[in-house]
């Protein structure tokens, strides 16, 4: 058990070894507030694996069920020699206050905010939604991310349902950018090189947004300024709609090629003998790539599958 507990209560700060007792190991407990989530960006390491490391626990049971989940049992040698992704750890909203674990006094820095409950929200199934009123200043990322052969059939309901007045239909050509700073509820989508902005303010009526993407993935940014009685809100549906000559008459997640259905299997490296037996295990075959067309076709389906952005711990 140490005898070093360091509390953090600010909601963004830095932190690195000169804040430690020289001769002790810690334990740092970062602030906690039941509807905001919290980044970690390690930005400073220095420790032989064989001596000491860093460890990050935490617990979220609520939330982001979607996430594929890493249990990072430590961190140890030096940043460099640590990918982007290792640097960078995201705590969901959760009621477990995110701790942080110095073994050895390993040389580090890093820094840390406060994010809100939907950051970072990130939907791969076949259709989805959510629903914002928010009261007060927020900041939101939705993401979508579907399998090569899908565009995503995006519809965005955005205003004050309060209001009288007919509602307006718009399609993703006719809203044109924003140029000016948005105060009230501010959307924008990100369709590979597409932007899209859009501000609502109070007292607007709201305007139904219907798109289909040109890619499998979207991104949608909302955020809220100056604004506090949860009149304007946004709702967001989505649908994936398959493009027939890849996708075929195949499942959601497979593509066709000749009159078969492939997909691609994550897991553990298996050798071909082994790997057949798992395919029939599963119903299918292993696929044997023949020619160039087939190899753009896993290539494609490799590029564009989910990859997680952050360590999620759970």
């Amino acid at each position: 058990m140490t005898d070093c507990q360091l509390y953090l209560h600010k909601k963004e700060s830095l932190v690195s070894d000169k804040d430690i007792p020289q001769d002790q190991d810690c334990e740092i407990w970062f602030p906690n507030k039941g509807d905001h989530g919290l980044i970690i960006e390690l930005t400073r390491l220095n420790i032989p694996c064989s001596k000491g490391y860093i460890h990050f626990s935490g617990l979220n049971r609520s939330l982001h069920q979607h996430y594929k989940s890493h249990k990072q049992s430590h961190l140890c040698g030096k940043l460099e020699e640590l990918s982007e992704i290792d640097r960078r750890i995201y705590f969901p909203t959760s009621h477990t206050p995110p701790l942080m674990k110095l073994i050895n006094r390993p040389i580090f820095s890093i820094s840390y905010h406060l994010v809100d409950y939907c950051y970072n929200i990130t939907f791969v199934t076949k259709n989805g939604s959510f629903e914002l009123k928010p009261t007060g200043e927020l900041m939101c990322t939705f993401k979508i991310y579907l399998p090569y052969g899908n565009r995503v059939a995006l519809t965005l309901i955005i205003g004050d349902s309060t209001v009288t007045g007919e509602s307006a239909t718009s399609s993703f050509q006719d809203v044109p950018v924003e140029e000016t700073k948005c105060e009230g509820l501010e959307t924008s989508l990100y369709d590979g090189d597409n932007q899209w902005s859009h501000c609502t303010r109070s007292g607007d009526a709201e305007r139904q947004i219907e798109l289909v993407s040109r890619g499998c993935r979207v991104t949608l940014q909302v955020t809220v300024r100056g604004m506090d009685n949860g009149a304007i809100g946004l709702r967001m549906t989505y649908r994936a709609e398959p493009i027939e000559e890849i996708v075929g008459l195949c499942e959601f997640g497979w593509v066709a090629m000749r009159q078969f259905c492939l997909s691609v299997t994550e897991g553990v490296k298996l050798p071909w003998a082994q790997a057949e037996i798992e395919c029939v295990r599963k119903g299918g075959h292993l696929a044997s790539i023949r020619s160039e067309h087939a190899q753009d076709i896993v290539d494609n389906l490799l590029l564009n599958r989910y990859v997680l952005l952050f360590y999620i711990f759970v």
